[in-house]
């Protein structure tokens, strides 16, 4: 399920490639290339779609949360949104340069009453990978979930002090 695209991300897509073929001029009548360009970026536009209405339950499968990455001297933070999830839940991996975060949660109802009998279910599911701006000591990662909020403190291996640069 990896490497999937939320149709949203399609839709300001297609935005941007019309807006850049207009910013270079291209959508000019007189280009003679523009109908070919027209034609290419139509079926584009069409396959796009095909592919959404054909499976548009792949797209809900596995959630891409949120992320805040904060870089200090001393450590590399990643705050993350996990809404309703435990830290049961979470599992969190880390190396070096890489912080990958899976949470999964499953959840059943089930109610009976004289006259009806309901069963739900619900599920979620978030992923994200993230290349960290530095290295770190994966070995002393802490991690703390609030209120569906998942805080990651990832130690740099060195230490980088910042040092104004005077102009002269």
């Amino acid at each position: 399920m990896t490497g999937l695209v939320p149709k949203d991300d399609f839709k300001r897509l297609q935005r941007r490639m019309n807006r850049l073929m207009e910013d270079i001029g291209i959508s000019e009548p007189e280009s003679r290339y523009m109908p070919e360009i027209r034609r290419v970026q139509d079926k584009m536009n069409q396959l796009i779609e095909d592919f959404m209405a054909e499976s548009p339950a792949r797209f809900s499968d596995v959630m891409k949360p949120l992320a805040d990455v904060k870089e200090t001297d001393e450590e590399v933070v990643v705050t993350m949104d996990l809404p309703g999830m435990d830290k049961a839940d979470v599992e969190i991996s880390v190396t070096e340069d890489t912080l990958e975060v899976k949470a999964e949660r499953k959840a059943e109802k089930e109610e009976k009453e004289e006259e009806f009998y309901k069963k739900e279910r619900s599920f979620a599911r978030f992923e994200r990978s993230l290349t960290l701006p530095a290295e770190v000591k994966a070995e002393e990662a802490k991690a703390s979930l609030k209120d569906g909020v998942l805080e990651v403190h990832l130690p740099k291996v060195e230490v980088t002090a910042r040092k104004k640069v005077t102009i002269e």
